[in-house]
């Protein structure tokens, strides 16, 4: 396990309802592909804590993807994701400390943006960044809860493991409790674990009893070790997220991670919530790709249009995506165009494009060959200078969008991509938007 950053942050949020947290933002580089882990430390208080009516709360993102969106809500109140493994919930924390162990599988080489959203004022201790070996273990050994002053019958959120990308080969744990009699106490130690949400019962315990909600319980244990062993059809797809929940000290003697590279349950995804979000972490991989590719464009359209809120992209005559268009020999045929307007004493106008081959403007050059796809409209203002000469304006429409029926994409990037960029489209994962394209000439 490689570091690449570390940050000792110890700040604390200046307060507000569900607001981004711009001061917490972090931008992470992966230097190659595989797995890689981001470990964020934070806190939260209840609102008796603070004297107020209001929890303190907080949640990332990664890469504007909302993780945990498919998981059981636990704890006492269920607002706006605050409430899942990859958040601090005030209510449940009790102002304790929670460790979120963030395991992502980067394709390429690219920065990854982490994000924070915070309700009222909670604390974000530090944040850590490491690159893995996929054939390597992930060890933690001998860990107790750093505080045991506020504690809670249905247990307090200690650590989260979350899974973006193929699901976990195994995740082994091995805990011991002791008994409230073996610590002259009237409770004893417990230790809850959840899998996506969904609490793993204590098989052991009588229906009645609290604790079959823990699956590693003093009373039963009596101090001894237990082990348990996750893999294969305990997970799913994509996204997978255990956590831990202690109530008074348990133990943690040894837990063990293994990672795969394989998507094993890909076929099984029927839900339309699942399916957008395969489409959407596979288009995200998809515009690293290319960035490195050096198709820059080709990147930002896709990230545009897989964003929550897309904007429509104006390029103006002297930028240098606009200097990218007029140096591809497809251009010659807006200018042909527009010329044979003019020359039929048309000085301004509108011209559908597609209908004839002579028409149809689709960019072939590195780049604008994935990002254009396809220019539908030309609109264009002349102005005479002398007997022969002209300034035009010239404005260049596209639509932001992907139907595999019409235009052939396969040359780059590859048509299962397109295909899968199209279903996307259909589930509302990709937006569509518009692309203006301003230039000026003398014809």
């Amino acid at each position: 396990m490689k570091k690449l950053f570390t940050k000792k942050y110890e700040l604390t949020a200046s307060g507000g309802d569900n607001y981004e947290w711009k001061e917490a933002e972090t931008s992470l580089l992966c230097i190659d592909k595989g797995w890689h882990l981001i470990k964020i430390t934070a806190s939260a208080k209840n609102a008796k804590q603070k004297n107020s009516i209001d929890d303190d709360d907080l949640r990332m993102v990664l890469n504007d993807y909302e993780l945990g969106k498919h998981e059981v809500p636990q704890g006492e109140e269920h607002y706006n994701g605050f409430d899942n493994a990859a958040s601090w919930n005030g209510a449940t924390l009790k102002g304790n400390f929670k460790t979120i162990y963030l395991f992502f599988y980067a394709i390429q080489v690219a920065d990854n943006k982490l994000q924070f959203y915070a309700d009222g004022e909670p604390y974000l201790d530090s944040i850590e960044f490491y690159q893995l070996d996929t054939d390597e273990v992930f060890n933690l050994t001998d860990l107790n809860p750093n505080n045991v002053q506020e504690v809670d019958r249905s247990g307090i959120p200690w650590m989260s493991f979350l899974f973006i990308g193929p699901q976990p080969r195994i995740f082994d744990i091995e805990a011991s409790a002791q008994s409230g009699k073996q610590k002259n106490s009237t409770d004893g130690d417990n230790l809850k674990i959840l899998v996506n949400g969904k609490i793993i019962q204590n098989e052991k315990a009588p229906t009645s009893d609290k604790y079959k909600n823990f699956y590693f319980s003093g009373d039963q244990l009596q101090g001894n070790k237990k082990v348990l062993t996750l893999k294969g059809n305990d997970f799913i797809s994509l996204e997978n997220s255990i956590e831990l929940w202690y109530d008074q000290n348990p133990i943690i003697h040894q837990l063990d991670i293994g990672f795969s590279e394989i998507y094993t349950n890909l076929s099984e995804i029927s839900s339309g919530s699942l399916q957008k979000d395969m489409i959407y972490l596979t288009l995200q991989a998809f515009t690293n790709i290319v960035q490195v590719d050096r198709r820059k464009y080709t990147a930002e359209f896709m990230r545009n249009a897989i964003s929550r809120n897309p904007k429509n992209l104006v390029f103006g005559n002297k930028t240098n995506f606009v200097k990218l268009i007029r140096k591809d020999p497809e251009y010659e045929k807006v200018i042909s165009l527009v010329k044979s307007g003019i020359n039929n004493d048309q000085l301004s106008g509108e011209i559908f494009t597609g209908s004839t081959a002579e028409n149809t403007i689709i960019f072939n050059s590195h780049d604008l060959d994935s990002a254009i796809h396809g220019i539908k409209k030309i609109t264009y203002s002349a102005n005479k200078t002398d007997s022969s000469r002209y300034t035009v304006n010239i404005n260049l429409y596209d639509i932001y969008d992907f139907d595999p029926s019409n235009i052939d994409y396969s040359i780059y990037p590859k048509e299962e991509l397109v295909i899968l960029a199209d279903q996307g489209e259909s589930l509302g994962v990709v937006k569509n938007f518009e692309i203006l394209i301003k230039t000026h000439e003398t014809i």
